[in-house]
């Protein structure tokens, strides 16, 4: 049998912070245009025992976009983030060392090439990233899109990406789970086993591969119907490896049962995503789409249930999805907007299927103003979307709610 350490119904906690955006954008001609943003934003999370953690961040972005020739379109930029954090040892979490400042430099690069005016065009492009982790991630990209005709277009694109470690991977010590019993030479352990997650400093970037197939038709101005087809291939997946357990003999009497993180896993998803756009009226926007995943994960790991994306994973995400958006303009200063979502359950979590409806009525009394009044999850009191798939957390529920507020753009 195997229980947490701490009952999620029973937690509580609180969490206090605030951020900052800042953006400017410049347009030099139809095909050329500046942009520069830079982000702040600090938080402060205390969930009871479980975690204590003060965070804060600094990202700045520059992008470039200009003409090269008759056939080139060059888009580049660089970006730079500060993170840092405080970790403070609680009964279920502790890091070493517990305050830390990351670095992330990044600089890319894409060129949309026109092959045949109006009727073929190739993208390629590139993302260099460095991390304090992993060092240099380089991330290439190439896209073909062939339009025989206004009304239709087919496009192609396989691109590699990357998920680069955080602190959690590399500096935790996490009190995972208690077992009453593990299997032994001559039978069972009598001894409680309390399982830790130990960070590996030498833990690696996850790797995908993704190949994509997409087709695309105009009926009019008014209505188009986009269809996709996916299939990825992920590599070097974080896994689970148990050492030898260790005796502790202060009392109460237990075993504990050290758990390292590897990248032994492996993997691979497909699915479709199909959406329709249309404008019935002039002043009104309908958006319907579709998506279905299906997820398998390959692991010769025995501690598959310390661990939800290793085994099991086809179930760890909703296979189904439908959305509907609505736009519609009442007036040149009346908008209302709704969106409504069905996913379908994820049982490895147990998350039941849901559907949730939100709505939004804006009015802009003048330019650049906008005043607004919000419906959120409408149809029923609350529901979960999803849960930590690694650090303990209190599971976030979505309640039903209404809001006010107002934008003022310059």
């Amino acid at each position: 049998m195997i229980s947490p350490i701490i009952q999620i119904e029973s937690a509580r906690g609180e969490s206090t912070g605030g951020n900052i955006r800042l953006r400017w954008d410049r347009t030099l001609s139809a095909r050329s245009s500046l942009m520069l943003q830079t982000y702040y934003d600090a938080a402060d999370y205390r969930i009871m025992t479980w975690a204590n953690v003060f965070t804060e961040s600094f990202d700045i972005d520059f992008q470039h976009r200009f003409p090269l020739f008759d056939r080139h379109d060059l888009t580049w930029g660089v970006n730079y983030r500060l993170y840092h954090n405080k970790v403070f040892d609680t009964e279920l979490i502790a890091f070493n060392p517990r305050k830390q400042t990351n670095h992330l430099a990044s600089a890319y690069l894409r060129d949309e090439i026109t092959l045949i005016p109006e009727q073929l065009q190739l993208t390629i492009g590139s993302r260099f990233d460095h991390n304090d982790f992993t060092g240099l991630e380089i991330q290439p990209n190439a896209r073909l899109m062939w339009l025989p005709n206004t009304q239709n277009s087919v496009w192609l694109s396989v691109s590699r990406a990357v998920r680069t470690p955080g602190r959690a991977e590399n500096d935790i010590l996490l009190n995972a789970q208690t077992l009453d019993a593990i299997p032994g030479a001559s039978g069972l352990i009598p001894f409680p086993v309390l399982a830790q997650i130990v960070g590996t400093p030498s833990f690696n970037s996850e790797k995908l591969l993704a190949y994509e197939l997409g087709y695309r038709r105009q009926f009019s101005s008014q209505a188009s119907i986009d269809l996709a087809a996916f299939f990825n291939d992920y590599s070097q997946l974080r896994d689970l490896s148990a050492g030898l357990p260790v005796f502790q003999s202060s009392f109460p009497q237990y075993l504990i049962l050290p758990v390292s993180l590897t990248n032994k896993a492996s993997g691979h998803t497909y699915g479709v995503e199909l959406s329709f756009d249309s404008r019935p009226l002039e002043n009104w926007r309908l958006q319907l789409s579709y998506n279905y995943l299906n997820m398998h994960i390959n692991s010769d790991s025995a501690l598959r249930q310390l661990d939800p994306t290793t085994g099991s994973a086809a179930k760890a995400s909703p296979q189904h999805q439908i959305s509907l958006r609505s736009n519609y303009d009442l007036s040149d200063k009346l908008q209302f907007n709704f969106w409504l979502r069905y996913v379908s359950s994820i049982d490895f979590y147990n998350i039941p299927s849901y559907l949730t409806l939100d709505s939004k009525f804006a009015f802009k009394p003048v330019k650049n103003v906008e005043l607004f009044l919000v419906g959120q999850n409408l149809l029923e009191q609350n529901h979960l979307e999803s849960v930590s798939d690694f650090i303990p957390a209190i599971p976030a529920y979505i309640p039903r709610g209404i809001y006010a507020g107002a934008k003022w753009h310059f």
